[in-house]
């Protein structure tokens, strides 16, 4: 076994330009060529300011609400850009896929600049319905029809789960954000969601599911700008809708946390952005976990970035990673060689472990995930013999020992492109007809192109 840290050749990463990563929309199983630009110059249809004296609002919810319940007066969609002072702006805020004949509403948030004007809440995936309800049910029970529907489906969830634990939830298109800080104040300190009664000086458990999303998106032409997101576990979310991509863009952006915190199945390009690793809470941190299906080109893409850390935690052990590929609603997995010679798994339609028979969905098999790093400066933190793990699986010291861990029936290896997946399951997939022999994807899964390992 050797560790895995891919460089790409001048001619990989030609493939990743700005362009051509951000170009690439529509059906996940045929992208179309669609270039998106964000809409920072545009001239609004509505202005609506939030949080100084004389302000149309206090808060930023109901600016969201007034802007749409403008659009429906008006009988049009269009841009909506809501101007926020200096200060601090409690609570949620839900921005709604709102579409008013053949044009859509959408927003564009700036505020006085990060650190400034912060959007804060505490809101985690272990979160029941009816805290929740109790909590945020004020701050929606005016808003308009779109922004209800979202809130009463999550408050009708038994547990939120981490897809409905965010500060700003942005299901519009064509959303720009610029000049703001949203921080999800959530500490990990959920007893219920503890694992173990460890805590470090701040109270926060050491482990345990503690997902807390800053900011999470749906929306497709995501575009944020001198942005700060602060979290732990799960910071940034960014989805996409079943069978189609979903494209963001971030410039000069903060981004922190320590587990998982740059995550899920969207397309997005990051540019000279600084992603900051937290270690106070835990010894092996992971800064991206995508889950880009096999089928879409592009996953994440970093230029010009500065991946840092705190100097927080024990980090001698070389668990600072770039990433993990997220090995989506994996229960049981067809990869590595499990310690019972009677273990199988077969392809199905739902993804189960259990003691009628084991199956992976090919929505799971084909969760790869896709993260490459251009012209990127990485802190010695960072483990620089091999930055990429395993999904539930051993490690690499940065003196070249790999630690293996038990197998695990949620096992995936680092895998940097299509010839990894092949390898590996070439006798499984061709047992399940599945062997992908059609499949082009010229881009690599995962690499880095001159990028720069401080000592």
């Amino acid at each position: 076994m050797k560790p895995v840290n891919p460089e790409l050749t001048e001619e990989q990463a030609a493939l990743f330009t700005r362009d051509r990563v951000l170009s690439r929309a529509g059906a996940t199983l045929a992208p179309d060529d669609l270039p998106w630009s964000p809409a920072w110059g545009a001239s609004p249809d509505w202005v609506i300011t939030v949080g100084v004296t004389g302000s149309d609002h206090k808060t930023v919810q109901s600016a969201v609400d007034a802007a749409i319940m403008a659009a429906v007066a008006d009988g049009h969609g269009g841009l909506a850009e809501l101007r926020l002072a200096e200060g601090q702006f409690d609570g949620l805020v839900y921005l709604p896929n709102v579409q008013i004949g053949d044009d859509a509403v959408r927003f564009r948030i700036t505020g006085a600049g990060q650190g400034r004007t912060v959007l804060t809440a505490a809101i985690d995936a272990e979160m029941r319905g009816p805290e929740y309800r109790a909590r945020f049910a004020a701050q929606f029970a005016t808003s308009p029809l779109p922004v209800q529907v979202l809130y009463e489906q999550i408050a009708d969830l038994d547990k939120l789960s981490t897809a409905n634990a965010s500060v700003l939830r942005n299901e519009a298109v064509g959303t720009c954000l610029q000049g703001l800080s949203i921080r999800n104040t959530y500490n990990c300190d959920r007893e219920a969601a503890a694992e173990g009664d460890a805590k470090n000086a701040r109270g926060q458990y050491l482990s345990g599911q503690h997902q807390a999303v800053a900011l999470l998106s749906l929306g497709d032409g995501l575009a944020v700008r001198d942005v700060a997101l602060h979290s732990f576990q799960d910071t940034l979310y960014l989805q996409s809708r079943e069978g189609r991509i979903t494209r963001s863009a971030f410039e000069n952006c903060l981004i922190e946390g320590d587990v998982d915190f740059i995550f899920g199945q969207g397309t997005a390009h990051f540019q000279g952005c600084t992603i900051r690793s937290l270690g106070s809470r835990k010894a092996q941190s992971w800064a991206t976990a995508p889950s880009t299906r096999m089928h879409v080109p592009y996953g994440f893409v970093f230029n010009e970035c500065h991946f840092t850390h705190d100097g927080a935690g024990d980090i001698a052990g070389g668990q600072v990673l770039l990433g993990r590929q997220w090995f989506e609603a994996v229960r049981a997995t067809p990869y590595g060689t499990p310690p019972d010679p009677d273990y199988r798994v077969n392809l199905g339609p739902v993804s189960i472990l259990s003691d009628d028979g084991n199956s992976i969905s090919r929505q799971t098999l084909e969760s790869v995930g896709k993260c490459v790093l251009l012209n990127c400066r990485i802190s010695s933190e960072y483990n620089p013999v091999s930055p990429w793990g395993p999904w539930c699986g051993g490690h690499w010291d940065r003196d070249g020992q790999h630690h293996p861990a038990p197998w695990h029936p949620r096992y995936r290896p680092v895998q940097s492109g299509l010839s990894d997946l092949r390898n590996h399951l070439n006798a499984w997939l061709q047992a399940q007809g599945a062997t992908y022999a059609k499949v082009e994807s010229p881009e690599p899964w995962l690499g880095c192109f001159q990028c720069h390992f401080e000592r």
